[in-house]
This record gives structure tokens, C-alpha cells and sequence, in this order.
């Protein structure tokens, strides 16, 4: 049997195993540096360039959902090692990619990466950590994706000023870099001994009990929450420097330059959140967080719509709001709560459906909006996200109601 892992040890498992957070959420806000570019370069439309974006999240879903029931049957450690493995690989090859078709099947591989790491990484965190120190810990691992994203975007930004045309291949190229010493990491990780002594012995097993605690457990509720958060955090994510390049009328660069002032309201509001998780509680951060979402992205997509103008320090604001309320609430409660409440013998497969829902939300907000975008304008998505938000505030406010969310 795999030995506890105690004091020091579960810190720097932890640390180890939440980088990939860190560099995934890093490359997820790299692509999107680079749509304006490429929708030039490459001569495509808003709506193929946006298929780059789809076509991450279809990856993750597919790495999410799979990876779930494997960690379960298998181990957390082997899982870790291994989508990182593939992320290297797939990652390389979206950089060095000579045309669309190339770049879109590395993203596609890389989604599968990436989904597979926030399936099993915050599983084996909940299990190396000790009991009253998990929901902290998995805090701290979001707050520091919330670095990965705002230096995707700001690297991004100095990598298009000084090469307008292949900034976007330095971008992505940074992600391999970062990832190879975390991979040779990783290979050193102890397997959860929780695991291994709850583990059950086939996938159908882990298919049936996992049926039977849905039936009774917070599993429907959490994975709607990501779902409805996921269609705006994801959606608007992967096209915000493209939509601040539209709106503002500004280079791809400057673009980028500006998103990451929006998203460094992000740093501040996840420190928030590792103060308050364990004194507020999950399900109050989760319904403000939707709720301030929901009404910073409203109002902005009705300026736009209404065609007010607006500064770009206006557009900021309300956009930079929007983040921060979504990064005090469901962005951390979506993902930690899913990996805290579950048995052990399935906690990964919970995780993972979870998860794969919320891919699915962003597969359908970054779809909808370039869609809504090119009929309407950036203002007709904006209120799309915003609803959805509306929605996961009242979604997890009944659920609450008849306890059917975490605390």
C-alpha cells in the first residue's frame, strides 16, 4: 500500500499537482491571444476562428468525463503523470502547426489534457490534504490559475507587439516550457492512500455506486452550476481579447494588453475567496458570485446593444466586475465542491462529470457567442452570458433551499 502522505509531504503534492491548474488555465487564455492574429493571417472567419476555442473544450470534455472513471479503477497518480505527457506532445504540435487543420487537432488533443488534469487533480488533492485544510487548499490551487490566465494574456500582448504575425506560436510554446519540469515533478507523486484502500474493483462498479449516490447526492445540482457558470467563464474567456479588439477598435496586441487589465481584477477577488470559503460558505459565495456576474454582463450588453458610447475604461469596468464576482464564487465552488462531498471510491468520477458539464457550458458560450456576435454585435453574447448567470444564482439558491448543496 502507497504510504499516507503527511505534514510537508501533502504540501508539496499539492503544489506539484496544482501546477498543471496553473499552466492549463496558462494555455486556455493563450489561444485566445491569438484568434485576431490568426483570423487575419489565415483568412477565416469569426465563427472557424472560434472553432479553435470549441474545439479545446470538446477535448476537455471528452478528457474530463473518461478520466473520471479511469482515476477511479486506476489511480490519481498515473493520470497526473500521464495527461501531462500528452499535453507536452499536443501542445508542440499546436505551436510548431502549419496550417488550421494542424492547430485545431493539436487544441482538440490538448483540451483532452487539460480536462483530464481538472478531473484528477483536485480528487487527489482532497485526498492528500488533511480533511479540514481541503477546501483552502483547492483555493489556493484556483487562485493561482487566475496567474496562468492573466500571464497568458499579458505575455501574449508583448509576444504579438514584437511579432505581430507568430506571437501567438511563442505563446503557446511558453505553456510547453512551463510544463516540462512540472511533468519530471510529477513522476515523483505518491499515490492517495484513501484511493487505494476504498477502491472498487471494475469500471462497472464504480458505473453502478456512482448511480446510486447520484440518486441521493449533490451531483445533478454541482454539475448544472458548472455548466451555467462554465457558458460564461469559458465562452467569454476564449474570445475576450477578441472582443475588446472589436469593441475598442484596437490592434490584436492592445487587445490582448487590455484583457489582462480586466483579469487582474481576478487575483484580489480569488484571494477573497481563500478568506471566506470556510466563513462564509460555498453555496452564499456561489449565488453573489452568479448574482454580481449576471448583472455586470447585463448591463454592459445592453450599452453595447443600445449602441451607448462607451470609454474603454467603462468597458473595462463592467467587464473587470463581471470577473470579479465570478472569481469571489462559482468559479472555486464548482470545482471544490465536487471533489469534497463524493466517497473516495468514486470522488473522480463525480469530479470528471462535473467538469465535463462545464466544457459543455463552454462549448456552447463560446459557439452561441460567435454566433449572437455576428448577427447582433459583442452585446447580444454578453447578455447571453448574463442570463446563464442569472440562471446558476436561482439554480443553486432552490437547491440550497432544499439542501441539496454543500454549506
Amino acid at each position: 500500500m502507497p504510504p499516507q502522505t503527511t505534514g510537508a509531504s501533502w504540501q508539496a503534492q499539492a503544489v506539484i499537482a496544482g501546477a498543471g491548474i496553473f499552466v492549463g488555465s496558462y494555455d486556455l487564455a493563450a489561444i485566445s491571444v491569438g484568434f485576431a492574429p490568426l483570423k487575419a493571417q489565415w483568412h477565416l472567419s469569426s465563427a472557424v476562428i472560434t472553432t479553435l476555442g470549441t474545439a479545446t473544450l470538446v477535448g476537455m470534455l471528452v478528457g474530463s468525463l473518461l478520466t473520471g472513471f479511469v482515476a477511479d479503477r486506476f489511480g490519481r497518480r498515473r493520470l497526473i503523470v500521464a495527461d501531462f505527457a500528452l499535453f507536452v506532445a499536443s501542445t508542440t504540435l499546436a505551436a510548431l502547426a502549419p496550417d488550421f487543420t494542424v492547430l485545431a487537432c493539436g487544441r482538440l488533443a490538448t483540451g483532452v489534457a487539460i480536462g483530464m488534469d481538472f478531473a484528477v487533480v483536485f480528487p487527489f488533492v482532497a485526498e492528500t490534504a488533511p480533511r479540514l485544510r481541503r477546501g483552502r487548499t483547492m483555493a489556493w490551487i484556483m487562485w493561482a490559475a487566475n496567474f496562468g490566465t492573466l500571464g497568458a494574456y499579458g505575455l501574449g500582448a508583448i509576444f504579438l507587439h514584437l511579432s505581430p504575425t507568430d506571437g501567438w506560436r511563442a505563446s503557446l510554446g511558453l505553456g510547453v516550457v512551463l510544463a516540462v519540469p512540472i511533468l519530471a515533478l510529477r513522476s515523483r507523486l505518491v499515490e492517495s492512500s484513501d484511493w487505494d484502500i476504498a477502491r472498487l474493483p471494475s469500471l462497472r462498479e464504480i458505473a453502478r455506486a456512482t448511480a446510486e449516490h447520484a440518486r441521493r447526492s449533490r451531483l445533478a445540482v454541482n454539475s448544472a452550476a458548472t455548466f451555467l457558470y462554465q457558458v460564461s467563464d469559458q465562452g467569454l474567456g476564449l474570445v475576450l481579447p477578441l472582443l475588446l479588439v472589436t469593441v475598442l477598435s484596437s490592434t490584436a496586441a492592445s487587445g490582448a494588453a487590455s484583457a489582462t487589465a480586466v483579469k487582474a481584477i481576478t487575483i484580489p477577488a480569488a484571494t477573497l475567496t481563500v478568506v471566506l470559503i470556510d466563513r462564509v460558505g460555498r453555496k452564499r459565495l456561489q449565488v453573489i458570485g452568479f448574482v454580481g456576474r449576471a448583472l455586470a454582463f447585463g448591463l454592459l450588453g445592453v450599452l453595447l446593444i443600445m449602441s451607448v458610447h462607451l470609454s474603454a475604461v467603462a468597458v473595462g469596468a463592467l467587464l473587470a466586475a463581471g470577473y470579479f464576482f465570478g472569481a469571489v464564487g462559482p468559479d472555486k465552488t464548482t470545482v471544490i465542491v465536487p471533489a469534497e462531498t463524493p466517497p473516495t471510491a468514486v470522488r473522480s468520477t463525480n469530479q470528471g462529470i462535473s467538469q465535463a458539464s462545464g466544457r459543455l457550458g463552454g462549448i456552447l458560450g463560446v459557439t452561441l457567442y460567435g454566433v449572437l456576435a455576428s448577427i447582433a454585435g459583442p452585446g447580444a453574447g454578453l447578455l447571453l452570458f448574463a442570463g446563464t448567470a442569472a440562471i446558476g444564482a436561482v439554480v443553486t439558491a432552490l437547491a440550497s433551499a432544499r439542501g441539496a448543496v454543500a454549506p
